[in-house]
């Protein structure tokens, strides 16, 4: 399966200035991973709230899939009111179809500030030969969800990110990084730079992978550089099992300390 990451520069949460203005640029990178034969594209956290969608965000992305044939999007994430609570959420859609959505489980202080109510569940899906969930921005700095879904042999996690304040290098792999190695799944992170209600957030983008099956033993299949608005790579399962094969970190577990974590 060929993943790709959606690399946002700083400047662009600033230049575009309207739904007409992101909805174009959804295209143009929804276009690209077309012409570079993207099975599942992840954007970044927040850009229902940043992008002017009024509320519009799920349909809009969902049309928007249906020119695009067999591409997977995850399209970033989104406030979604229902009833009296609001969640911070994110969805895969496919064709029009929405093949796997998720709320966040776990509240930082800004969030819980923000008036934003927790989920319930972490949701998985079976797409293209991969066990796929989505773990939201705060919900990886809680190690139990990331070890949930291994258990659960999830073997790709799409992450849609938001880390707030300035560039910190050792934040950054506190998150998504630390729990790719402590649970050797992939991981397809896409960071948010920008604003939102007046919060700074500094996330890179990356595609993770374990130690042993990146071209420099560093966990990343390839990371985010100065030029280019995406960065992909090819993943594969066979050599996944083969990197677990060195050291099966959830074979040293006691599997049932981790049930009924999320009630």
């Amino acid at each position: 399966m060929k993943v790709a990451s959606v690399v946002l520069k700083k400047d662009v949460v600033y230049k575009l200035k309207s739904q007409k203005d992101w909805i174009c640029w959804y295209e143009d990178v929804i276009g690209e991973c077309c012409l570079q034969k993207i099975d599942i594209a992840v954007f970044p956290a927040l850009l229902g709230e940043v992008g002017h969608f009024r509320g519009d965000f799920v349909e809009i992305i969902k049309d928007l899939s249906l020119k695009y044939k067999s591409i997977a999007i995850c399209p970033g994430s989104f406030f979604e009111r229902e009833d009296d609570g609001i969640f911070h959420s994110s969805f895969l859609v496919m064709e029009g179809n929405i093949m796997l959505f998720q709320r966040q489980l776990y509240l930082s202080k800004w969030e819980k500030f923000y008036g934003l109510s927790r989920g319930t569940d972490l949701e998985m899906a079976e797409i293209k030969g991969f066990k796929i969930s989505i773990i939201l921005p705060t919900d990886w700095f809680y190690p139990q969800v990331p070890r949930y879904a291994a258990l659960k042999r999830v073997n790709l996690v799409l992450a849609p990110m938001a880390i707030k304040g300035n560039r910190n290098f050792a934040r950054q792999i506190a998150g998504v990084w630390q729990n790719v190695q402590q649970n050797l799944f992939f991981a397809v992170e896409s960071g948010f730079k920008g604003k939102f209600e007046g919060i700074e957030f500094f996330s890179e983008s990356a595609i993770h992978a374990p130690l042993e099956m990146t071209p420099e033993e560093n966990g990343f299949l390839v990371k985010e550089g100065a030029e280019g608005s995406l960065i992909w790579a090819e993943i594969l399962e066979d050599k996944r099992q083969k990197a677990i094969l060195k050291f099966d970190v959830l074979r040293q577990l006691n599997p049932k300390a981790y049930k009924n974590i999320f009630g």
